[in-house]
Order: C-alpha cells, then sequence, then structure tokens
C-alpha cells in the first residue's frame, strides 16, 4: 500500500503543477451537459494522473472519464476513482479552495486517499494500515520528493493526522457553492444548541482534509455526493481516525449505490 500511495501522491503532485501553472497564466472553461464547468486544467490533470495510476496495474477511473459504472462497483476488487479538480467554480472564481483528489475503493470503503489544493499549499494522504499525514511544506518543497525520494521521506517531512483536537468556538465547515435547505436546517438547528456556534464556508473536498487536520468540530452535508468527491477525503480522514457517517447516524458511508452516490456524509470531533 505505501509504494500506491506514494504513486498516488506524486500523480497529485504533477497534476498539481499542470493546474497551477493554468490557474496562474489562464485556461479555458466549457459547460457540460449537466451544467457544470470543466476547464483545460481539469482535462490536463485528469490525462497526467491517469497515466501515472496506470502504472500500478489497478484500473482508473475519473470524473472526466473513463467512467465508472454500477458493473464496476459490483465486480472488481479495488480501483482508482479521482476527481482531477473537485470544485472547478472556486478555481475558475479564484477562491483557491480547489483540490485534486485521488481515492482507491475496495471492500465497499476507501482504501486510500490524496487531498491537493495546490494554490492553498495543501496536502493530505493516508491510506488502511499507514494512517493519515499532512505534507509539512511548500508545493516546490513537494515536487523535490520525487525522482530520487521514498515514501518514508515523504512521511518525515509530514506530520501524522490527527494534528489537534479543535478548542473554543464551535466551528461547523459548510460548503460555498452547494447549499440546500435540510443543511440549513440542520444548521439552524445547531445554532440553538450552540449559539456561539460559528459557520465556516469553504470550497471543495478540501473540508475533509481540514475536519482530519483538526481545525474544525463538524462537518455535515445533507446532499448526496458522487463516489469520486467523497472517496478521497474518505480515506484521509478515516485513518486519521475520524469516522465519515451517514449523517444523523454512526453508520459509516460505503461504496455499494448502483447510482454511484453517497446519500451525505457528517464528520465529528
Amino acid at each position: 500500500m505505501k509504494d500506491l500511495l506514494f504513486a498516488a501522491v506524486e500523480a497529485a503532485a504533477q497534476a498539481g503543477a499542470e493546474v497551477m501553472k493554468q490557474y496562474k497564466k489562464g485556461f479555458t472553461t466549457e459547460i457540460k451537459s449537466d451544467e457544470s464547468p470543466v476547464t483545460t486544467a481539469d482535462l490536463a490533470a485528469n490525462r497526467i494522473i491517469i497515466e501515472k495510476l496506470a502504472q500500478t496495474q489497478i484500473p482508473v477511473y475519473s470524473e472526466e472519464g473513463p467512467y465508472l459504472n454500477a458493473e464496476v462497483v459490483k465486480a472488481s476488487e479495488k480501483y482508482w476513482i479521482l476527481d482531477p479538480i473537485d470544485g472547478t467554480k472556486d478555481f475558475v472564481n479564484h477562491t483557491d479552495e480547489f483540490v485534486i483528489c485521488i481515492g482507491m475503493i475496495g471492500e465497499n470503503t476507501a482504501l486510500a486517499g490524496v487531498l491537493l489544493a495546490p494554490a492553498m499549499g495543501l496536502l493530505y494522504f493516508g491510506a488502511q494500515g499507514i494512517g493519515s499525514y499532512k505534507f509539512i511544506g511548500d508545493f516546490d518543497e513537494l515536487l523535490q520528493q520525487f525522482g530520487y525520494g521514498s515514501f518514508e521521506n515523504l512521511c518525515q517531512d509530514s506530520a501524522k493526522l490527527p494534528l489537534q483536537k479543535p478548542t473554543g468556538t464551535y466551528k461547523f465547515l459548510s460548503s460555498r457553492y452547494h447549499q440546500d435547505p435540510v443543511t440549513d436546517e440542520y444548521w439552524e438547528g445547531l445554532k440553538r444548541e450552540k449559539p456561539s456556534a460559528e459557520k465556516v464556508v469553504c470550497g471543495s473536498a478540501i473540508k475533509l482534509g481540514l475536519m482530519a487536520e483538526g481545525v474544525a468540530h463538524e462537518y455535515t452535508r445533507f446532499l448526496s455526493v458522487n463516489f469520486w468527491d467523497i472517496a478521497a477525503g474518505h480515506a484521509v480522514a478515516k485513518y486519521a481516525g475520524i469516522k465519515v457517517c451517514q449523517p444523523m447516524t454512526e453508520q459509516e458511508i460505503e461504496y455499494t449505490s448502483e447510482t454511484l452516490r453517497v446519500d451525505g456524509y457528517s464528520l465529528k470531533l
């Protein structure tokens, strides 16, 4: 698993370098059939990651293709699932809150995951039997880890998660672009219970990495998400010791649905 996770981190770093080049120098955007945006950076990152992960001999599926289907979910022992840029709206709007998500699913759960938010300078990675880490260093230092480096060196330059337990005002993470009435109602109930609670708005799945680090008390989302949106962050949180549950339950989320979606999730510290 160490070699697989190291390959995923390297794939994310290589993709991140190209994404940041386009983020700074320019990119073009199209609207897909589902009315969501896709950029030349999404497609370039997708190609880079798939080419790297193909070397692992484990099937690779992506939001941008090749596409996952229900038959794969039923038949595959394990597979990579990725979103080359989660938070494309954040990328287009230059909020910096976009993240490269690479997850591995097997046994109906997340086995490994990488979350890289290059504009925020954040990298989280974790896997079954290894635990989860946050890289301590800037993006240039991350790129230097590969070629002559090793997974052990990467871990030495990282901190084991969770780094801390949140203290002080109760912080509730909330999506920047994906609001819904059920989550809003839940937040209002939480405010009545904890009047001083603070809603912290942030884009993309990087919120799961922030939870794994211990910077907030709760992230609950009732809207469903695609497997590629959640698998990487699920792994990072899970192997940091944080259970990712179905909302209002103690039941961990699973990857069995033929719709390729998870019906909401909740993390609490």
